[in-house]
């Protein structure tokens, strides 16, 4: 998740230009940080064991992101988490990994399909192909092709770091001070 890092680096940056700070985020814990430790365990269970513990780690991972979202669904960029969450997972229940277009890799400056078990190439049996990895990102020695799912994630993501440091949307505009401020006389 290469945009989702870029992105939230953008969104620090501006949050700092606009006034924000990074003291601000312990003023703005989120609800359930256990639950995205456990998502993370899931994860990384199932991949490091295979078998079925895979797709019993990711339903796992599933459900804990589920239940994290839900309890900050009100904060700003949440949401959208959600809904990029549940396109990328409507999308590998029914194709049984994210599918992977041909185009979108040769767009993002990529000659070859790297092949394992969570992706797939897009075919014509693809079930809902545009939910797939059909952006590509053209990054020099980074591309990559991502799907709707991951660029609404990544945004949400962002709108998260952003609200939480506390960014104004506006840059400050500090004007010098007067010579009658400065306790100066004309």
């Amino acid at each position: 998740m290469l945009l989702v890092l870029l992105v939230m680096v953008l969104a620090a940056g501006a949050a700092l230009l606009t006034g924000g700070r990074f003291v601000s985020l312990a003023d703005n814990t989120l609800s359930g940080l256990h639950w995205l430790a456990a998502a993370a365990t899931g994860q990384l269970l199932g991949s490091v064991t295979g078998g079925i513990a895979h797709p019993v780690g990711l339903i796992g991972s599933a459900a804990c992101i589920a239940v994290f979202l839900r309890q900050n669904l009100r904060r700003p960029g949440v949401a959208l988490l959600a809904l990029g969450f549940t396109a990328n997972a409507l999308v590998v229940v029914l194709n049984g990994a994210m599918p992977v277009s041909r185009a979108a890799l040769s767009r993002a400056g990529l000659d070859s399909f790297v092949d394992d078990p969570r992706h797939e190439l897009s075919g014509p049996h693809t079930l809902l192909p545009w939910l797939g990895d059909v952006v590509p990102v053209a990054l020099p020695w980074l591309g990559q092709a991502v799907s709707p799912g991951d660029v609404l994630i990544a945004a949400g993501a962002g709108l998260l770091l952003y609200a939480g440091l506390g960014g104004t949307g506006r840059v400050p505009s500090e004007t010098a001070p007067t010579w009658a401020e400065l306790g100066h006389r004309p």
